[in-house]
Formats: C-alpha cells, structure tokens, sequence
C-alpha cells in the first residue's frame, strides 16, 4: 500500500518564480500545454519533530552580533526585499502549533555565516531635490556572504543541510534609516538619513568602523532572507498550486503521437492520477532516441529532446520514481550549456527531486489527510526581524562555526547524498562529440553556426581537427579560435555551405588545397599562425571578400603575392 505522502503532489520549486524561460521560447521547435494542480510538499525532516524550533544564528561578535540586528530599525524591510514566501502558499503544520523556542528544542537549526567578500564600489548620484546642482551619491556594492544551515535533532542527528552563497549587490548611502534608542523602561527609534555629498565623503565613511557594519548588517540581513525561504520550504508543510507543463513538437513537421501522450499526461495531472503517465512516458521516450543533433530540420531536434527530457523527469517525479527521474534531469543536462536559463531551470527540477525524496524518506508512514487539522506556521523572518519578536529568543551565538558545520554537513553529504538520485542529476549524460557539438549549434543567416573556444571545449584543445564537424549539413559559419588544431582536414571542401571560417591560434602551417573548392567563402581569418603562405586554390573561392594573415611568418613580398594573386576584390590583412 502506498504512503499517502504518494498520492500527493510535491511542491518543491514554482518554475515561473525562478525566471525560467520555457522551452518553446528557447528553441522554434517545441510547444507545450499547461495545467495546474493543488499541491502539498512535504518537510524533509520529521514532520512530528517541527514544532519547537530552535533557529540559532552563529558568527564571531566582532563580525555580527545581537547589537547588530537590533542596532538599526528597518530589519523587516531588508528581510522582505530579500525575497518573500511564495506567492499563493500556505506554510502549515498538522495537529500541533509551532513555535520557535530557546528551551526544549524539537528541531534545532542551526546557521553559521561565513567570511565576506565585497567587489568594487560602483557610484551614482543624483540631485538632492529636483532643479538643485548638490548631488547625493551612493554606491551599490557587490558581495558574497555564505551561509551554511544544518537542521537537525537535539542530539545532534543531521536531518537535511544546505547552503546559500548568492551573489548580492548591496546599496549603500542615499536611503532612509532608523536608529534604536534606549530609554528607561524601554526603547525607541530616531529617524535620519545616510546621505554623502562627493564619492571620496562616501568612501571614507564606508572604509570606518561603523560604516562597515553597516553594510554587513544589510548583508547579512538580505543573506539571511535567503536562507530562511529555503528553510521553511524543508521544515513546514506548503499548500497551493503549481503549474505543470508538457511538452509537444511544432513546426514543419506533424507530431500527432506527441500531441496525443501530451493530452493524456494533462488529464492524468489534471485528475492527480499518475498511472495514467505510463504510455506517455514510453512514447516520450521512444521519441527521444530520435533526436537529430545536427540537422534543425529533423523531427527530433535538440529543443524537441529537451522538452521530452523535462517530460520525463515530471512524470518520474510524481510517481516517485527517483532514479528514472535522476536519469531524466540527467539526458537533459547533455543538451544545454552550463550556466545558461535551461541550465538553471535543471537545478530547479534537481532540487525538486531532492526534496521530494527525502520528504518522502523522512515522512513515509505519515499520516496525512486534506481534513487534517492545520496551523499556521511562524513566520521567521518576523521573529527575526521585529524586536517586539526576537527580545525573548536568543537566536545569535557570538562564535564562527562556519568551518565545523561545514565539516558536518559533509560527512552527511557523504552518508546521504553521494550516490542518490539527485547526485546523478547534477552529472550530464554522457553524450557523442556528435552529439555535443550538434547541441551548440546555432541558427544565423542562410544556415548554421558553430563556435568553439578553449574555456568550453577544454578536453579538445591541442587534439586533431574533430572529424564531426564536417558532418555538420548547412554550416555556414565555423569558429575554432584557440583550439590548436595543428592542421586543418584536407577533406575540409565537404563543408560546401562554409562562407566563414575562424581558424586564428590553431598552429597551422599550410592551408589544404581543398579549401579552395568552397567556392561560396567569402572571410577566412587565419591570424595568428605559423603560415607562410596559401594555397593558389584560393583564387577558386569567387565569393571571397575578406583574408586576415596578421601575425603569421610571411614576408611583406609574400603578402604583396598574395593580393596580387586574389585582387583587388578581396581585402587582405596584414601586420
């Protein structure tokens, strides 16, 4: 019998939250229907164990204190600009309230900041008040501050990890601030203004003492947002909606069949039965075996692949099929570049898939039902952030553990999280060079481009020219700066298409005669070789506008030879 934590649907991230771009606006072959179901995601950890919460904040004094978080009035407004929870959800738990707590801890969390790092200031100013010559500047600083987050049990049992290092770009100077008084029997906020009237003004006080934790104040503070809209998606229960897409092909080509498995799959998400993504999931995967790399005018192209990849990997999911799900993210991995939308898109279902499992690993005899009685869950970033809260909770520890839970974390990582599926999914497929380079293709003008360059294509710096590239149908452009070929093929003349070709910091020493016979190029940019001379063949190539020879072993009678032999017509470079 299965769990009912299985005939629920898993909320782990929503797609549209994260920027992603869906697949038919990245790629002219692919189209998609959505739908959207009611969700609950689960915690990771204990959903029995979430109750008295223990949230403790650990850095050196001198780094970040106490005094710090209620030194200045504004906490909330840093915290919220951060990043909110989702939209929409509703962050519940089941039978008992929550509450965070110093004493007698259910569940402790525990947030260790790590060393800051802050880039070159960049300034901006403008008039004090409208029609006024005085200007107040500011400057928006970027800066990376890591934080790790262990949440485990009172005896200290790692229940789930992670840790949050996002880049920020925090302002500093021109803004409003609110500065804590102290007064018997209580206290008060004064009003004023961080305002700076050059750059040298703002600098100086930036470089001082209280300028300084100022700024880290914020930073911490917009860090720490972070950390905590991560947190509560693994330690309550989330309720709402989440949109679901399924993936279809478009274009000059009829796609019935996909078109079929893609209502099918909407209706079983529509009547949250996931059986009924059986036969679509056998006909996406059929499909995906067809994928064509290298032709944009196959059935199965790249875009088209992706689509029934992510397919795949929602199916699998919702089934709780961790590893086909793993396998899917993973094929997908193959077909995108690294740090690219589709990329970080992948991250997002890896981390669904990650959540998914260890709820379910943490939570499978939970019993759980929609009449279940709910309470809402405390909102952190309001104990944290309203002194009236946080005056109760000690929260901040004033020591550095940054190092020691990363220690910890690892070897969970090491018990937990090597050899799980969402560690495969973090590693592509591996894929033919075929395959590689046809997932890099672009589309230009009258045909196909293609780029290489050491910092992508590491592994094939200094090797022989890849025989795959000449199997490329309608390239048109050819990129191969820096690779070190060494030589170009002599069957090169099979790129009929070619009108382009970047052949710079390859080692070449001659030129193929067959180069001549791709009558249709009109640049050629050999910069930056050893040549010292081309072939006569060239004069065979009518349509060539453009020869760059800079910085080869030619003499200046050699280069005069050269243009002579070309014409006037074509533009020959040189030193």
């Amino acid at each position: 019998m299965k769990s009912p934590l299985r005939t629920l649907v898993c909320l782990c991230a929503l797609l549209s939250l994260n920027g992603f771009v869906p697949v038919e606006a990245l790629a002219q072959k692919s189209s998609s229907k959505s739908t959207k179901i009611d969700v609950v995601q689960f915690p990771t950890v204990p959903a029995d164990a979430a109750y008295r919460i223990a949230f403790n904040l650990h850095a050196d004094a001198d780094f970040f204190n106490l005094d710090d978080l209620r030194r200045y009035g504004g906490n909330m407004d840093l915290l919220k600009s951060g990043g909110e929870r989702l939209s929409g959800m509703k962050y519940f738990t089941v039978g008992r309230e929550a509450e965070v707590v110093d004493v007698g801890p259910s569940v402790v969390v525990d947030v260790a900041i790590g060393p800051e790092r802050q880039g070159v200031p960049k300034f901006s100013s403008e008039p004090v008040k409208s029609g006024s010559e005085d200007l107040t500047f500011w400057a928006n600083i970027s800066c990376n501050l890591p934080m790790r987050v262990r949440i485990g049990s009172p005896e200290g049992e790692v229940w789930d990890a992670f840790e949050v290092d996002e880049p920020m770009s925090v302002r500093y100077g021109n803004e409003k601030i609110s500065t804590i008084e102290t007064r018997p029997g209580g206290f008060s906020y004064s009003k004023s203004s961080l305002n700076f009237s050059s750059e040298a003004e703002l600098m100086e006080k930036l470089s001082s003492q209280e300028g300084a934790r100022f700024f880290r104040r914020k930073a911490v503070l917009m860090q720490l947002s972070r950390v905590i809209d991560e947190l509560e998606t693994r330690i309550f229960f989330l309720e709402g909606k989440v949109e679901v897409s399924v993936y279809s092909g478009k274009g000059k080509h009829d796609y019935p069949e996909l078109d079929a498995a893609r209502d099918v799959a909407i209706e079983s998400y529509d009547n949250g039965y996931f059986d009924g993504l059986s036969s679509p999931i056998d006909t996406w995967r059929s499909w995906a075996a067809k994928v064509d790399f290298t032709d944009k005018k196959a059935k199965v192209t790249r875009a088209v692949a992706l689509g029934l990849h992510l397919n795949l990997a929602q199916a699998h999911l919702y089934r709780d099929e961790f590893t086909e799900c793993a396998q899917a993210i993973s094929d997908a991995r193959a077909l995108v570049l690294p740090g690219g939308e589709e990329s970080l898109f992948l991250d997002e279902v890896q981390s669904r898939l990650m959540k998914r499992r260890r709820a379910l690993q943490a939570n499978g005899n939970f019993q759980f039902t929609l009449e279940a009685e709910q309470e809402k869950a405390p909102d952190i970033k309001n104990i944290v952030g309203k002194r009236s809260e946080n005056k109760d909770v000690q929260m901040i520890y004033p020591e550095d553990r940054f190092d020691e839970i990363g220690r910890q974390i690892a070897l969970w990582e090491a018990e937990e999280v090597e050899g799980s599926p969402e560690a495969a999914a973090a590693e592509a497929s591996e894929v033919t060079l075929e395959q590689r380079l046809g997932g890099r293709l672009e589309q230009t003008i009258g045909g196909m481009m293609l780029r290489m360059n050491p910092l992508m294509d590491p592994d094939l710096v200094g090797e022989e020219f890849p025989e795959e590239i000449l199997n490329i149908p309608n390239l048109v452009y050819l990129d191969i700066s820096g690779m070190k070929f060494g030589a170009l093929p002599e069957n090169i003349d099979r790129l009929v298409t070619l009108q382009t070709l970047v052949a710079s910091r390859n080692d070449l020493t001659a030129l193929p005669e067959q180069l001549g016979n791709i009558t249709g190029l009109k640049k050629l940019f050999v910069n930056k070789n050893d040549l010292k001379g081309v072939p006569t063949s060239l004069t065979q190539c009518t349509e060539l506008k453009t020869l760059d020879l800079k910085d080869n072993p030619m003499t200046a009678e050699t280069l005069d030879q050269i243009q002579q032999m070309l014409g006037e017509d074509v533009k020959v470079k040189r030193d």
